[in-house]
């Protein structure tokens, strides 16, 4: 009995002390915990006055501001290509050479061709002041021969033969004229072709038009491109001017007489989800085009500010262009949920303003009051992507339910809801009575 009494006492005693050590943690522990509620959590927003700006979207395809396409305009081998796609180059680099020994060729043929037709027409030339001499001496010789016949001196014949002579030179003379004429033509042609050979000869030297970056090039030194002078032939390569950017956006035909130039605009790029360039309307198209997808649209140019970011052209993105502001109560388009008609309370429904009776559903938000959800018609007036704007039906200091979407979806009058906001809070300050009381705790046991 003694040694079971005492085996007791051991017992009680460690129990304990287990019990004064662990007892202030649990409780501690426990205290932190909120006990659960039966309301629903909700997402909430305190009505006052906003700015929501209305917008026209468009998707489109970046583009440089400034870019030239570098064709070939005379058909050869390529010989030199110095710089590379993505290499940076200056106005009047050398960016491109050809190969141009069949244009040396042709340009001296031409040249040869032009020097022979001096030669003849000086030739001829010499022959028509040797015509000219004879003439004036056949002419000479004729007015002598028609003195001698008007004195009986010479006959008939003399003097035919005189008259002869001189028809006979100046039809030379005239025929002389006419030969020159033809080589002078001939040698206008020749010069012509001298010059188009010239600058076909130039045009294997292609310089850069503009500073920019080679952001495509499309052949390689070995490969022969096709041209004339007068269509452009094989492209080479494109350089642009990537510091200054625009959008080409399509606007859909619905939305075209809303949008003007010098409107500002948000951006997105695709390739860059956690940026938005700001930007403005600069172009508007007179005429619509048909888009991919068979609708008919609108192009407009947005230049954007880059804002020091370095971009590529083709980048696939959308435009929000800014139409208008507004000024009222704004909320989350998904706050805003239709009820039929005889869904609504009857003392809500009674003289309502904004209920109109002539149709089946109502707009309507749901407030906040104590802990209840309040149906509350509203008049609702333009929206952006994810927000609409209330004219009527709400006031300062309200307390609207935006979500979540699926409590929305069920959502009644008068039901029992509580705003997360709060939970957080209690949950917050038990927390931090429990880190006090621990605090404490610890501070004691070191004493």
């Amino acid at each position: 009995m003694k040694i079971t009494l005492v085996v007791l006492v051991i017992a009680i005693v460690v129990v304990g002390s287990g019990a004064m050590l662990v007892g202030p943690k649990l409780v501690s522990s426990l205290s932190g915990l909120r006990p659960e509620t039966d309301k629903t959590e909700v997402r909430t927003q305190l009505m006052s006055a906003q700015t929501l700006v209305e917008v026209v979207s468009a998707p489109g395809e970046l583009e440089p501001l400034f870019k030239v396409d570098i064709s070939s305009e005379v058909s050869a081998r390529i010989e030199e290509l110095p710089f590379r796609e993505g290499d940076e180059v200056h106005k009047g680099d050398l960016i491109v050479k050809l190969d141009d020994r069949d244009l040396q060729a042709a340009l001296k043929s031409a040249q040869a061709r032009r020097d022979s037709e001096d030669y003849r027409l000086r030739s001829e030339e010499a022959r028509l002041a040797g015509l000219f001499s004879n003439l004036s001496f056949a002419a000479r010789e004729l007015e002598r021969k028609q003195s001698l016949f008007d004195t009986g001196d010479v006959s008939q014949k003399s003097l035919d033969d005189a008259q002869q002579s001189a028809d006979d030179l100046d039809a030379n003379v005239e025929a002389a004229k006419h030969t020159i004429s033809v080589i002078e033509s001939t040698r206008s042609a020749l010069e012509a072709n001298i010059a188009r050979a010239e600058d076909a000869l130039a045009n294997t030297v292609i310089h850069s038009p503009m500073d920019g970056v080679i952001t495509m090039l499309d052949m390689e030194v070995g490969e022969q491109v096709l041209g004339t002078l007068s269509n452009m032939g094989t492209q080479i390569m494109t350089i642009a001017d990537l510091t200054r950017m625009i959008l080409k956006a399509d606007i859909a035909e619905s939305d075209i007489a809303a949008v003007a130039v010098d409107q500002k605009a948000r951006v997105h790029i695709n390739a860059y989800p956690d940026l938005v360039f700001d930007g403005v309307v600069a172009r508007i198209a007179l005429q619509r085009t048909i888009s991919l997808e068979g609708a008919g649209v609108f192009k407009a140019e947005i230049e954007i500010d880059l804002a020091g970011h370095a971009l590529r052209s083709g980048h696939a993105a959308n435009v929000d262009i800014e139409i208008q502001t507004h000024k009222g109560y704004v909320v989350e388009s998904q706050a805003i949920v239709e009820r039929l008609l005889e869904d609504i309370p009857n003392e809500i429904r009674l003289n309502n303003d904004l209920i109109d009776r002539t149709k089946r559903t109502v707009s309507v938000v749901y407030l906040l009051v104590d802990g209840k959800s309040v149906c509350t018609p509203v008049l609702t007036g333009s929206s952006d992507l994810t927000r609409t704007l209330i004219l009527a039906g709400v006031n300062d200091d309200d307390v609207a339910i935006i979500g979540p979407y699926k409590v929305l979806e069920d959502i009644k009058d008068d039901e029992d809801y509580i705003d997360e906001n709060d939970v957080i809070k209690e949950t917050v300050v038990d927390k931090s009575a429990s880190d006090n009381a621990q605090a404490k705790k610890n501070g004691n046991g070191g004493a």
